[in-house]
């Protein structure tokens, strides 16, 4: 089932890079309904893990990047449903969600019990919020890479075929302004709801865990981006490249320091 969601993902790559040479409308189509096909099989993938173990499947990291590229997947679906002419998001989107579906492969877990601690019901609603700010940091960051890549082989007037596959500048710079400005309200929902575990747990809202700490940095540093957006007029190549940047610490957050810190996060 996982090669067959991987093939397919490839697929819509392939469809997507393939529409972007020959500009035929049914190699655009078949990308969309690849990717969605792949959706499919993900969820199917994540609903067998919890019939099979009745845990919800993000307590560990394993799972937490394989619901990573899931909701990636499906924001980049909804994407070039809702924006006219955004069907280059699959192709963009893709490479980095093969990469967290191979980690998912690769790195060991998701058979262990679940720890007590995480057996509250307001802990799904914590990963939930986290992993779907974190798909739409992701959207963000490959809308704002796509713009630079156009911006500059139009300042140097290279009209090639990725100028005409990839959406104006307009619709890049607003599609990666959007996708943070919706992330950052579910950051703020995943900490918010994260301290509210902690406290029903250690009788603490706050415990400076490494993850805690790196999710309020990440949480200021898109606030501090949108601030130069709304209030500095952050526009264009400088918007593009803070916000590319940022989603490095998003990265880090999200895996890095789970290798390099000790702490009760184990996802």
């Amino acid at each position: 089932m996982i090669l067959l969601t991987i093939f397919l993902y490839i697929l819509a790559m392939g469809m997507s890079i393939g529409y972007a040479f020959t500009r035929d409308k049914r190699l655009e189509i078949a990308a969309l309904v690849s990717m969605i096909l792949a959706v499919i099989l993900q969820t199917g993938i994540l609903l067998l893990f919890y019939r099979k173990t009745e845990m919800f499947p993000v307590f560990d990291v394993k799972y937490a990047v394989f619901m990573f590229a899931w909701a990636l997947a499906v924001g980049a679906i909804l994407v070039s449903l809702l924006f006219r002419g955004t069907t280059a998001i699959i192709g963009f989107s893709t490479p980095l969600i093969l990469v967290l579906i191979l980690v998912f492969i690769v790195v060991k877990g998701g058979t262990k019990e679940l720890s007590p601690i995480f057996n509250t019901d307001i802990f799904p609603f914590h990963v939930v919020f986290s992993i779907t700010s974190y798909g739409l940091f992701a959207l963000s960051f490959i809308s704002s890479i796509m713009y630079i890549f156009q911006e500059t082989w139009l300042k140097h007037k290279r009209i090639i075929w990725i100028t005409k596959w990839l959406p104006s500048l307009f619709i890049l710079d607003d599609l990666a302004y959007k996708t943070l400005t919706i992330g950052l309200p579910f950051l703020t929902l995943g900490i918010i709801t994260g301290a509210l575990w902690s406290d029903s747990i250690y009788g603490t809202y706050w415990n400076w865990d490494p993850k805690e700490t790196w999710s309020l940095i990440i949480w200021f540093a898109y606030v501090f981006i949108l601030h130069g957006r709304i209030s500095l007029g952050w526009r264009g190549k400088k918007f593009a490249w803070v916000s590319a940047a940022c989603f490095l610490l998003v990265l880090f957050g999200f895996m890095g320091v789970n290798f390099l810190f000790k702490g009760y996060h184990n996802f």
